[in-house]
C-alpha cells in the first residue's frame, strides 16, 4: 500500500496552474527543516500537528533534535516519528541539522536560517517572516492556538514549495490572529471551555477530524455524539488530521476512528452513530440518543446541511472548504429561529440533478441499486459497467453505497476535489473559535466568516447575518419551537453520564 497524495497534489497543481505530475516531481525534491522551542506553552501540540501536515505532502522532511534547554523531549520526539511513519513510512522524518531547503520554526526566537516562524498566543497565533521580531506573548498557548499556529505555518510552507504565481497568494510577513474574537489581538482571550454537556459532531472528514484534534488539545470533556456514514480510505490519509495507513488498509469506520482517538484521555462520553444526521434525529425522537444543544457541522453538501439543521439545536456551527483550488474556507453560525443553515444555503432549484442521478450518469450504476444506501458495494455491481465506471467504483468495494456520491466531484478528470489538511484545520479553528466565543459571551449576533487560506484572514471577512424572510425558520417558527420543546423534555441520560458528572464534582 502506498500513500495517496492525489488530493494535495491536485490542490497544489490547481493553485500553481501546473500538472499533478510536475507538482509531484517538484515536491519530491523539496526539503523542509523544522526547529521548535518546546518549552513555550502550546508549541509541543503545534509541532505534532505541523509534522502531520507536512508529512501529508510528498516532501523530504527533517527536524533538529535541539541542544541543551532547547532539546526536544525524548517522548515528544518518539511521538512525532511514529506520527510521520504512520502516514508514509517510505518518507521518514529525519533527525539532524538542515541540509539546504526551507527552514521553519515554532517559537519566538528562530534561528537566523528560518524563513518563517509561528507561535500560539492564547487561542490565537502569531507568525513572523525572517527579519521580523515577535512581541511579548499575551497568554499561554492553548490547543486551539496550537492548531492555528501549525495550520498557518503550513500554509506559508505550501505557498513557497508549490511555486505559486505572485498573484495567487499573499505572503504573511507579520501576522496576528485570534479565531475567537476574529481580531488581530491573539492572547487577549484565553478563557477555556472545560466541559460541554451535549455536543454533536456531524461529519468526520477533513474538517471533522481537525475539530476532534482541537477538542482533544483543549482538554475539553463532556458528552459527544459523533455521526458519519463512511469508512476511512486511502485518499483520506493525506487530507484528514487523523488516521494512519493501517486505518486506511482496514477501512475503519470514521466514527470509530474519532472515538478511538478521543478516548485516549478518557475525557468524553461518546456515542458513535455510523449514519447521517437523519439517523441521529430518529434516535433522538425515539429517546435512544440525547438531543445535542450544540452541533458542529462538517458536512459537504447543501442537503446534508439542511438535514443537520433539522436537529434544531440551540447553536449550529458549520465549517466548510471549497473554491477552485480548494483553499477557500468558511464558518456559518446558525440558530434554530434564524439565520439557520437554510438561510445560508437555500434549497437548490428543482431542475438541479441530484447526487444520485449524477452518480448513475458518471458510473452507470443503476438508480435502484444506488437507492439501497445501506448496502455494501460488491463485485457483482461492477459487472456490466463501462471500464470508466468500474475504474471509478473499484476502490470503493465493500463500502456503503450511500457514500458513493462523493466520487462525482471533479468527475471529468476522474479525480477527487482538491484538498489539504491545513485548509480544513483553518476552517476547524474558526468553528472552535466560534464555539468558545458563543459559550463565553464573546460575540453578539450570528456570523458568516470566509477567506482564502492562500491569502489569510482580512478585516472585512466577517458579516453578521439576518434570517431570510421566506425561510422555514421564519415561516414555521412555531413548529420549530414545539419540536425543540419536545426534544428537550425527552432527553435521555447517557450510560456514562453519572461517571462523568462525578469527575466534574471533584
Amino acid at each position: 500500500m502506498t500513500t495517496d497524495y492525489t488530493r494535495t497534489l491536485s490542490m497544489g497543481a490547481t493553485a500553481a496552474d501546473s500538472s499533478q505530475d510536475a507538482m509531484l516531481t517538484r515536491l519530491q525534491s523539496t526539503r523542509v527543516h523544522l526547529t521548535a522551542q518546546t518549552d513555550i506553552p502550546g508549541v509541543p501540540a503545534a509541532l505534532k500537528v505541523l509534522i502531520g501536515n507536512l508529512r501529508r505532502l510528498p516532501i523530504q522532511l527533517s527536524i533538529a533534535p535541539g541542544q541543551a534547554a532547547d532539546r526536544l523531549p525524548g517522548r515528544l520526539l518518539d511521538e512525532v516519528l511514529h506520527l510521520a511513519a504512520g502516514i508514509d513510512e517510505t518518507r521518514p522524518l529525519r533527525i539532524g541539522s538542515p541540509t539546504g531547503g526551507l527552514h521553519i520554526h515554532l517559537g519566538t526566537q528562530p534561528p537566523t536560517t528560518a524563513a518563517a516562524s509561528a507561535v500560539p498566543d492564547g487561542h490565537g497565533v502569531r507568525l513572523r517572516a525572517a527579519g521580523s521580531s515577535f512581541p511579548n506573548l499575551r497568554g499561554a498557548g492553548t490547543g486551539l492556538g496550537a492548531v492555528a499556529a501549525a495550520a498557518t505555518l503550513t500554509g506559508e510552507v505550501f505557498k513557497v514549495i508549490t511555486g505559486l504565481h505572485a498573484d495567487r497568494f499573499r505572503p504573511l510577513s507579520s501576522f496576528d490572529f485570534c479565531p475567537v474574537t476574529l481580531t488581530r489581538n491573539p492572547g487577549d482571550h484565553t478563557q477555556p471551555v472545560t466541559s460541554l454537556l451535549e455536543l454533536a459532531l456531524i461529519g468526520t472528514g477533513a474538517i471533522g477530524t481537525a475539530i476532534a484534534v482541537i477538542l482533544d488539545a483543549l482538554a475539553v470533556e463532556g458528552n459527544l455524539t459523533i455521526v458519519d456514514p463512511e469508512h476511512y480510505d486511502d485518499p483520506n490519509l493525506t487530507t484528514y488530521s487523523l488516521g494512519t495507513r493501517a486505518d486506511a488498509r482496514d477501512k475503519i469506520r470514521k466514527v470509530d476512528l474519532l472515538e478511538r482517538e478521543l478516548n485516549r484521555n478518557g475525557r468524553w462520553n461518546i456515542l458513535p452513530i455510523h449514519g447521517t444526521a437523519q439517523d441521529l434525529i430518529n434516535k433522538i425522537d425515539a429517546r435512544s440518543a440525547a438531543w445535542p444543544r450544540i452541533v458542529l457541522g462538517a458536512v459537504d453538501s447543501i442537503a446534508a446541511r439542511h438535514e443537520l439543521q433539522r436537529i434544531q439545536a440551540d447553536l449550529t456551527l458549520d465549517g466548510s472548504t471549497g473554491g477552485h483550488a480548494g483553499t477557500t474556507l468558511a464558518l456559518h453560525e446558525a440558530l434554530p429561529l434564524g439565520p439557520c443553515l437554510r438561510c445560508y444555503y437555500p434549497a437548490q432549484p428543482l431542475d438541479v440533478v441530484s447526487a444520485e442521478e449524477q452518480l448513475h450518469k458518471a458510473t452507470g450504476l443503476s438508480l435502484s441499486r444506488i437507492a439501497q444506501g445501506d448496502s455494501l458495494l460488491n463485485s457483482l455491481d461492477l459487472a456490466g459497467l463501462s471500464a470508466h465506471g468500474r475504474q471509478l467504483l473499484a476502490r470503493h468495494l465493500g463500502q456503503p453505497i450511500c457514500g458513493l456520491s462523493k466520487i462525482i466531484v471533479s468527475i471529468d478528470e476522474g479525480t477527487y476535489r482538491p484538498s489539504a489538511a491545513f485548509v480544513a484545520q483553518q476552517a476547524a479553528v474558526l468553528v472552535i473559535g466560534a464555539l468558545i466565543a458563543r459559550t463565553t459571551g464573546c460575540t453578539a449576533g450570528p456570523r458568516h466568516t470566509e477567506y482564502d487560506a492562500l491569502f489569510g484572514p482580512y478585516d472585512d471577512m466577517t458579516t453578521f447575518r439576518l434570517p431570510q424572510k421566506d425561510c422555514d425558520c421564519q415561516t414555521h417558527s412555531e413548529i420549530i419551537m414545539q419540536v425543540r420543546s419536545l426534544r428537550s423534555q425527552a432527553a435521555p441520560v447517557r450510560a456514562g453520564d453519572h461517571k462523568w458528572q462525578r469527575r466534574k464534582q471533584r
